[in-house]
């Protein structure tokens, strides 16, 4: 499994994506095109956090930066597929193409810079969207003495880089899916890939990206919509994997290092687990609070919407953390909004006494005592509202009062001036018990 004036050419896919370039990636794209043509077209990667064509860091021991870049001929004559380039920036500061590599696929899924290995070099794992099925490719390259290498390849459906086994040192993690060609079957495994750096008797290095073990997913799985590693509640790492179910609803799966071995407690437990953080599309597991550990969420209806068809439905959530022996303890409950982003928690006083509903011609969220009617007339104890910034005034004009800000929107809260209910709270208890996810 691991063994002078020249014209930039964007496909349509890139298109948008295409900023202006930067005056290092000008230097850059002016050497790509000395040693290979200037009939190119840049590839963009889709996803992850670098998006440029131009991927630059400092991969070598030496100083000065490395770049690799992404691209694929044009013309008639053109070679097919996508290539990736790395170029070397010299002590005068001037670029220079190191060699050309052919890459695994048709589009760049994703680029991540990491560092392996006893020494925690650097390198570049780089992600293709290939032709067949949901699979993509990945392959990683090392640029040691003076030479761009292919030193590992795989497939994934999921793949995260972090120190997994605490041994100070970053592991890759992926989750692949595999199809069994005499009966259909599609079955999950995680992954544990390490680097291993053997020196020779001529004292050249060998690197190798090996498979350490694997561990089973869940069987229930046709995608995999959201990975992110996070710590538990006893400060382990984890990989958190939001997966859809065949009925189409969100599960979390957890992978982790204990025992010497990976752990999936959801596959283990399945029975007992996979209910309680089975929930609809679009509630993530996140670190809603910004501790470093990740909630996942579970659903049931709020009050009053116990009968409610499931288009009409609006949710009570917890948010879950996993515990030893099996256990997910809810740490957390309220209203989250899935389209604005954001959690308001109950306070314990609210618990069992409120309910919210959509105000149908504002689309605010409005907090209610429930009084054992959903469609009845109840006591107002808040709304939410949710805003561009220059459009704030005009709510805080209205007696609403900004609780948290996020880019370039404000959440705002407005509160009976009637304090006489002991349900209303101050505003204080609403800042402390309001979250934006993903903050």
């Amino acid at each position: 499994m691991l063994s002078g004036c020249t014209t930039l050419n964007f496909g349509v896919d890139t298109l948008l994506a295409a900023p202006k370039l930067t005056e290092e990636q000008s230097a850059i794209h002016e050497a790509l095109i000395a040693a290979v043509g200037n009939n190119l077209t840049l590839k963009y990667p889709k996803n992850g956090s670098n998006r440029s064509a131009y991927v630059i860091a400092n991969v070598d021991s030496e100083p000065g930066d490395e770049a690799i870049v992404f691209y694929e001929y044009t013309g008639d004559s053109a070679e097919e597929g996508l290539r990736v380039n790395l170029l070397d920036k010299a002590t005068d500061g001037s670029w220079i193409s190191v060699k050309e590599i052919a890459g695994a696929g048709k589009e760049v899924d994703q680029v991540i810079l990491t560092r392996m290995g006893p020494d925690s070099s650097q390198y570049f794992l780089v992600g293709y969207q290939t032709l067949s099925g949901d699979e993509k490719a990945l392959e990683i390259y090392s640029y040691r003495s003076g030479d761009f290498t292919r030193i590992g390849t795989t497939t994934y459906s999921v793949l995260e880089t972090f120190d997994i086994n605490g041994d100070g040192t970053n592991e890759l993690v992926t989750i692949r899916r595999q199809t069994n060609t005499e009966t259909g079957q599609v079955t999950s495994k995680a992954a544990l890939l390490e680097l291993k750096v053997e020196q020779g008797e001529d004292g050249t290095e060998t690197e190798e990206v090996t498979l350490s073990q694997s561990i089973d997913m869940c069987d229930n799985v046709t995608s995999y919509a959201k990975a992110k590693a996070g710590r538990l509640a006893d400060g382990r790492r984890a990989l958190y994997v939001d997966s859809v179910n065949g009925e189409g609803q969100l599960q979390t799966e957890l992978v982790y290092y204990r025992y010497s071995a990976l752990q999936n407690p959801m596959q283990l437990r399945s029975e007992k687990l996979l209910p309680v953080c089975t929930r609809p599309t679009g509630f993530y597991s996140t670190d809603i609070d910004g501790d470093g550990i990740i909630e996942i969420p579970s659903v049931k209806p709020m009050l009053g919407y116990e009968n409610a068809v499931t288009e009409e439905q609006v949710y009570l959530t917890n948010w879950t953390v996993y515990k030893d022996f099996y256990e997910l303890e809810t740490k957390y409950s309220g209203y989250y909004d899935v389209s604005d982003g954001y959690a308001m928690m109950f306070p314990s006083r609210w618990a069992d006494q409120v309910t919210v509903r959509k105000d149908a011609s504002t689309g605010e969220a409005v907090f209610y005592k429930y009084g054992g009617d959903i469609n009845a007339d109840m006591t107002e104890l808040m709304r939410v509202a949710v805003a561009a910034k220059q459009q704030s005034e005009s709510y805080l004009f209205d007696g609403y009062v900004t609780v948290k800000s996020a880019g370039q929107l404000d959440y705002l809260v407005k509160l009976p001036t009637n304090k006489r209910e002991q349900l209303i709270l101050t505003i204080d208890e609403v800042t402390n018990n309001f979250y934006i996810a993903g903050s």
